[in-house]
């Protein structure tokens, strides 16, 4: 439905004939709101009316990032309340319609229009190796059989029985973990 048009004063411009505009700066989809490129201001603006079309009421502050200096006061664009003629069929309108509808939607491109994307392989870089890989290598000994194992038992028996009769020999004035108790040498006895 067509929104109101909010007054009948009409810009002094001469009416712009959508025939004579590239289709790509107009909207005229039947069911969509139907806009225009401003010819002025260069900006998508709303073509308001039922029977008589123009073109919405607009400013210069309407442009993104347009703001009035002090003292400046807001000018209406000169195409705004400018009369818009369609004299364009609605066949035209169609035809047009199906031609934007082709190129805008990628998936109902012709497939000569079309073209893959091309693919660049990266080579990856080589795989670092575990940290268990990063030791070195032990040799692998073989397990000593019962005569080897009593070799070395026989061959180390000195030193054990020295240790033992070292720790046997009881500590004089020795000072115990806990400073200034003594260690005791004796088995404390039963009391029955």
């Amino acid at each position: 439905m067509p929104a109101r048009v909010r007054t009948k004063r009409r810009s002094s411009h001469p009416a712009i004939r959508v025939s004579a505009l590239r289709p790509s700066t107009y909207n005229l989809r039947p069911g969509e709101a139907r806009t225009i490129v401003c010819p002025d201001c260069q900006t998508w603006q709303r073509i308001m009316g039922a029977t008589t079309l123009t073109i919405r009421d607009h400013h210069a502050t309407d442009l993104p990032g347009a703001e009035l200096e002090a003292g400046q006061t807001d000018r209406r664009c000169p195409s705004a309340r400018r009369v818009v003629l369609v004299d364009l069929t609605t066949d035209e309108i169609a035809r047009w319609q199906r031609v934007q509808d082709r190129w805008i939607s990628p998936d109902a491109m012709l497939a000569e229009t079309r073209r893959a994307a091309r693919q660049h392989y990266k080579l990856l870089p080589p795989q670092a190796p575990a940290v268990h890989q990063i030791a070195e290598r032990r040799e692998t000994v073989p397990a000593p059989t019962n005569a080897e194992r009593a070799e070395q038992w026989r061959r180390r028996l000195p030193a054990v029985l020295v240790a033992d009769t070292l720790r046997s020999i009881p500590l004089h004035d020795a000072v115990g973990p806990i400073r200034g108790v003594e260690v005791p040498t004796e088995k404390p006895s039963r009391a029955a």
